[in-house]
């Protein structure tokens, strides 16, 4: 189900930016604490958004779209926007950004059925090729730096195009601006922690089989320093404290290969005591589990925290 290439890979994306360094960067506004944002923003830029039609099902059309993202390249995605029910309904929908592990892309198996099962349950669903990912992956098809992840500028473009991707949902009459959330699973969910952290429009956020502290070196003293001044470090740990009060919900599991439980342990607790913890016993793949089951699990809470709504299950 997920990316099998993660493992090796954390040392080299954390390694050469300070963990608890703070940066002088542009100061947009933030509701929750003003400190730097530690990646680009550039809200009033135009997307120059195109689209094209993918498929038609039932319950949903499925667009293949792009717009210029933070470094004015153009970023592909595949938007899925579900069919209403009455032609007189007008009211627009809830919308998720939906992140992959590394290796993936929007085309990548289980982030496209799982985008199905969000989109059957009213959302609209938006995955963007990330950086060297998908249609965005260089010509001679090498991975840039170690493992397709160099540091903390590549950690920060990640998080600059999926600001641009809120700014494409924004654009778009079907969405609701005040019910989009974000969830990603593994790497998705690395980087989407640190994103979240400073985009007060994600209501909530879903990460599934991510982690913090690679390094070992965040502790209480950092994290004081980190509350009064930012930081620029990609670790998602540096970050986290800022989503709350909004809704989080955590998913590990008790035999992840490639995340070990005290990265997970350490990201649950710098996130306070307000986020949603869930142990499954299973892998990093979900091996043995209903899949689909888990990822209605995610759903129910977004229903439930972000839409105010009890959970409806699909049939």
């Amino acid at each position: 189900m997920l990316s099998r290439y993660i493992a090796p890979l954390f040392v080299f994306a954390i390694l050469g930016a300070d963990p608890h360094g703070a940066v002088a960067q542009e100061k947009p506004k933030q509701a929750a604490a003003k400190v730097p944002v530690p990646y680009a923003i550039a809200r009033a830029k135009p997307l120059d958004a195109k689209e094209e039609v993918v498929a038609n099902a039932d319950d949903h059309t499925q667009y293949r779209v792009e717009f210029t993202g933070i470094k004015d390249d153009r970023v592909p995605a595949y938007l899925y926007v579900p069919k209403r029910k009455a032609a007189a309904d007008k009211k627009p929908f809830p919308a998720i950004l939906l992140q992959y592990g590394t290796g993936g892309n929007k085309k990548t198996n289980y982030i496209v059925e799982i985008g199905k099962q969000f989109v059957a349950r009213g959302y609209v669903v938006i995955t963007i090729d990330s950086p060297n990912q998908g249609e965005r992956r260089s010509k001679d098809n090498k991975a840039a730096g170690a493992f397709g992840l160099i540091g903390n500028d590549q950690i920060m473009h990640y998080c600059g195009d999926y600001g641009r991707a809120i700014d494409f949902l924004y654009s778009r009459s079907e969405v609701d601006k005040n019910q989009i959330g974000y969830v990603g699973i593994s790497w998705g969910a690395i980087t989407g922690i640190t994103f979240c952290a400073y985009d007060e429009r994600i209501k909530a956020v879903g990460s599934m089989v991510g982690g913090g502290n690679f390094l070992g070196l965040y502790n209480a003293k950092i994290a004081e320093k980190i509350a009064k001044e930012g930081s620029s470090s990609g670790d998602p740990v540096c970050h986290v404290a800022r989503i709350a009060p909004r809704p989080l919900m955590f998913i590990n599991v008790t035999k992840d290969q490639l995340i070990m439980k005290p990265w997970a342990e350490s990201l649950h607790k710098a996130a306070g005591p307000g986020a949603k913890i869930v142990w499954l016993e299973t892998d990093h793949y979900f091996n043995g589990l209903d899949r689909k089951k888990v990822c209605e699990s995610v759903i129910d809470f977004m229903d439930e925290k972000m839409l105010g709504r009890p959970a409806v299950k699909a049939k």
